[in-house]
């Protein structure tokens, strides 16, 4: 097997649990290597520490499955697969849909498995991956036995490494919409067109947070809405109106049928468009809301791209404050990685304080935990959530 050396002192983040071998962590290699293979990570004097696969295309060359002398192969993957969804199995009582796999978190680095029912969407993010995607695609068939499994490995990550993107049926068939239930709630997935996998799982925390506060004349406005996550959660609370923003057309489309899929007949309309320019209109408008939820993309996907990130969030919240009640809550929440809780503590505080608004906190929460965080690799977490509700003064 090839080797891979580490220069002195780069072993340690790996003893330590990290995943991501650098390509300025590394001294020398030793053997022929190419894309996708595995390879054993070593000290200076040759003593084993990890082992892992190549991804040539990325500044990560190294990602390790194990810090064990032990052999990548089917069995391997089936042990990691499986052992991630028993984990998680105790979650049906709420949800028939899961990420069953979410990658280095569970062991194998740039691999997702969501289980939509009895339907599997997986993802392939990097190129590397792919040298152990038949064992996946069989560890899958063995431990959820789906009707079928569709690929999502559409993911900007791929281009730039040079390969392609793929989408398509691996197995099986995948019909149209599935049904997931969600804590009493009904929505409609769409593996093939819908945003990421087909749905956003990891805001399932973020959802049962808000709909205490939802009262029956709440006026609510879901700003980045895809599907109507929060929207119909806040219709399931009776609130008496609600407003889905989005920019996608097919999404909002879903976000209808699920409006009426949950049979409800509360006030509920969508728009179309820019949220940024929407958010404007509306302020000066005068409408008033009780509720307001920004829940954006993931627009930083480079540390050198954070002070954009906080001017854009810092934007969201200036036009939001114009438009919260008294006593209105605003949740404030990023997918990015590079945005942490702190820089959006920071620029909530800076636009309440422009529009004269008094902040309390009334809770945080990050992503569920079928999207485990792990403290030795900080890249696992990436969804952070903050709830503020304006003051009277």
């Amino acid at each position: 097997m090839a080797r891979v050396i580490l220069e002195e002192g780069k072993e340690k983040k790996i003893i330590n649990f990290y995943t991501n071998i650098f390509k300025d962590d590394i001294q020398s290699t030793q053997g022929t290597i190419k894309n996708g293979d595995i390879v054993d990570v070593c000290m200076r004097d040759l003593r084993f520490i990890a082992r892992g696969y190549v991804t040539e295309g990325t500044s990560a060359y190294v990602r390790v499955l194990t810090t064990k002398e032990e052999i990548i192969d089917s069995k391997f993957i089936l042990g990691k697969i499986k052992n991630a969804y028993d984990k998680r199995k105790h979650l049906s009582e709420e949800t028939n849909c899961v990420r069953a796999f979410y990658s280095e978190a569970d062991g194998i680095p740039g691999l997702i498995i969501d289980k939509f029912d009895k339907y599997i969407s997986v993802q392939f993010r990097n190129s590397g991956i792919d040298s152990i995607r038949q064992d996946i695609i069989n560890a899958i068939k063995k431990v959820f036995k789906p009707k079928g499994i569709y690929e999502r490995s559409d993911v900007e990550q791929r281009t730039l490494e040079g390969v392609e993107q793929k989408t398509g049926i691996i197995y099986g068939e995948i019909p149209e919409r599935i049904i997931m239930h969600d804590n009493g709630l009904q929505y409609y997935i769409d593996i093939v067109d819908g945003q990421k996998t087909g749905f956003f799982l990891d805001q399932r925390d973020s959802r049962k947070f808000i709909r205490p506060y939802v009262k029956q004349n709440t006026r609510f406005l879901d700003v980045f809405s895809s599907t109507g996550g929060f929207s119909m959660a806040a219709l399931k609370e009776g609130a008496l109106k609600v407003v889905a923003i989005d920019k996608a057309p097919h999404a909002l489309d879903l976000a209808r049928e699920n409006y009426t899929l949950n049979a409800f007949e509360n006030n509920f309309s969508t728009a179309e468009g820019d949220a940024f320019m929407l958010l404007k209109t509306m302020a000066e408008r005068g409408e008033k809301y009780d509720i307001i939820t920004l829940d954006p993309p993931s627009l930083v996907k480079k540390k050198m791209d954070i002070e954009r990130g906080r001017d854009f969030f810092y934007n969201l919240c200036n036009q939001s404050f114009k438009m919260l009640e008294n006593g209105g809550i605003l949740g404030v929440i990023t997918c990015a990685y590079y945005i942490s809780m702190q820089d959006i503590l920071e620029v909530t505080r800076m636009a309440a304080s422009r529009n004269g608004k008094l902040l309390q906190v009334i809770g945080t929460n990050y992503q569920p935990e079928d999207h485990p965080w792990l403290l030795h690799i900080p890249e696992s977490l990436y969804l952070k959530a903050l709830w503020v509700r304006v003051v009277e003064n």
